[in-house]
Formats: structure tokens, sequence, C-alpha cells
């Protein structure tokens, strides 16, 4: 798979030969906000405009990123367990709507769930969207059975072209899969 984005060779060029702070400095001044439109572009027609979103948070801003302006929530919370600064800013930078950050002492399935339930607690609307994409396997784990018990909808942003070199997707190659949505993968269990 090929990337079709302006930027991606010099990018590539930069991350191969090392000068990893000019590759970092260009993806996020010329190619991210290109990947971001493709992305919006391509997936904001599977949401609703009354979405909440609530988003796991690890090491990597960009698939909450691209998550978040794609659905554009009216709520939009993100769990972490530790304030990594320079993760916090880039999210803050990109993402277009206010967010409530969250930060969990422990990953233990009690803990996901219990704070999970507490957002619901606070929302009013019916459409909740969580993304695993960032989080530590624990909490992916967590908030996917939170996600089916609570039928919120499930995502997770993949790639269709990877660098092994580099451990890093290929730029333009992302892809958002919805996981679980309870409407289309067990519509016997709505309630009204």
């Amino acid at each position: 798979m090929e990337s079709n984005l302006k930027y991606t060779d010099e990018w590539l060029a930069l991350a191969k030969h090392g000068n990893f702070q000019l590759a970092e400095k260009l993806y996020f001044d010329k190619l991210f906000p290109e990947i971001i439109k493709n992305f919006q572009n391509k997936y904001e027609s599977l949401f609703n405009e009354e979405e909440v979103l609530i988003s796991m948070l690890g090491f990597s801003p960009e698939p909450i990123i691209l998550t978040a302006n794609t659905i554009k929530p009216i709520k939009h919370y993100v769990i972490t367990t530790e304030h990594k600064e320079e993760v916090i800013n880039r999210v803050e930078e990109f993402v277009e709507n206010e967010f409530s950050l969250i930060t969990i002492s422990d990953t233990s399935f009690n803990t996901i769930y219990k704070s999970l339930k507490e957002i619901l607690y606070e929302i009013e609307s019916q459409r909740i969207t969580i993304d695993i994409t960032g989080g530590k396997k624990s909490m992916v784990a967590a908030a996917s059975i939170f996600g089916k018990d609570y039928r919120c909808k499930i995502t997770y942003v993949d790639f269709e072209g990877y660098i092994k070199e580099l451990r890093k997707p290929l730029p333009g190659t992302e892809v958002l899969n919805i996981v679980y949505n309870p409407d289309i993968n067990q519509p016997e269990l709505f309630i009204k």
C-alpha cells in the first residue's frame, strides 16, 4: 500500500536516516493535518450528531485525534493512567472540541469499569462511542466489556500500510474499524 500524501517521501527519508525530531515536526506540521481531513471525510458519516466519545489514551495521541475530529462529540472523555505532557499537548493542539481528562490510578478491570460507569451517569446521550485504540490491553479489555454491556459503539483506528523498520503506520493508510455496533451486531437487545 502506498501513501498518496504530499510529504510522505520527505518524512520517510528523514525518519529512515535517524532525523527523528525533524521527521516528527514535518509529520505534525504538514502530514497530519491532511491525514485528519482525509480521515474525517471518509468516516464522519458513520456517526450521529449527539455522540459522546470516550477515548483510551496510552502513548500515541494520533488515533484519539483522528477519532475525535471525525465524530465531533458533544462530550469527550479521555481516560489515561498517567500524564504524558507531550501526548496531552498533542491532543489539545489537534482536537477541535474540548475534552475532559480522567486519570485513573490503575488499569484493573474494576477501576476502568467504575470510571466508565461514572461517565455514564454524567451524560444524557444514548449514543456513546468508546475508542479503544490507545489504551493498554487491560484498559481495552475492560472498556470493551463495558461497551458491550451498555450498548456503546466500539472503535479502533488501524492502518493498511506499516513500515517495519520504523514501527509506524504508513501515513495516510489509517482506517477506522467499528469493532462493535450494538444496532448492527445485536439489534435484538435494543430496548426503548
